[in-house]
């Protein structure tokens, strides 16, 4: 018998899945239980020990993912196996928000995606509304820093003086360049954390 490591991760991301149910079936093993339950590690990891040739079914899940079947018939030659598993869809509880006619064009500038993949700070306008700031000054003041670039509408200003806070869309807030994306990345920053801070109209 020789020891097999399985290593259980996320399909999309990549990442470990620690505690998952594990359920491993061995129905040729004789005088032994046919079945063993375990969970995986903080790693997504467990260790089951197997004999040469013996047919093992791996049973896996976890909240969040989708149940996982797999059959293996190992070898002396296997040590570790990498099961992923696939997220399932998240149900959402259905609910009522205002509709937004603009908000096409923060597709068309990318603010969506940019919110969905990066890091950052974003306030769409029902987040603004939501602050109910004096101007937009008072709104992003601690975020500013001396150094600090703005952008509106994509184009680098020195101020925020002539941007009203009504005619703002969506807010991009960004600590420095390791969190900005390229095009609006602060080219005074230097090693410090100065920034940037984005700012979409909704004309």
């Amino acid at each position: 018998m020789h020891t097999l490591a399985f290593i259980v991760i996320d399909s999309v991301s990549g990442a470990p899945v620690p505690l998952a149910s594990v359920e491993v079936t061995s129905p040729a093993r004789p005088g032994a239980p046919s079945s063993i339950w375990l969970t995986t590690d903080s790693v997504g990891q467990f260790v089951v020990g197997a004999t040469d040739g013996e047919q093992l079914l791996i049973s896996i899940r976890r909240l969040g993912f989708l149940p996982s079947e797999t059959r293996i018939r190992p070898t002396q030659r296997d040590s570790t196996f990498v099961i992923a598993l696939t997220p399932s869809a998240a149900v959402l509880t259905p609910s009522i928000t205002r509709a937004e006619p603009t908000t096409r064009r923060l597709e068309l500038v990318g603010f969506y995606e940019r919110r969905h993949v990066g890091p950052g700070t974003f306030l769409d306008s029902a987040a603004i509304d939501d602050k109910k700031p004096y101007d937009l000054l008072s709104l992003l003041r601690p975020y500013l820093h001396g150094c600090t670039m703005i952008f509106v509408d994509g184009m680098r200003m020195l101020g925020l003086r002539d941007v009203k806070v009504q005619d703002v869309l969506a807010i991009e807030i960004y600590n420095s360049n390791l969190q900005a994306p390229p095009q609006f990345a602060n080219p005074i920053e230097g090693m410090g954390h100065c920034g940037s801070i984005v700012v979409w109209r909704r004309f």
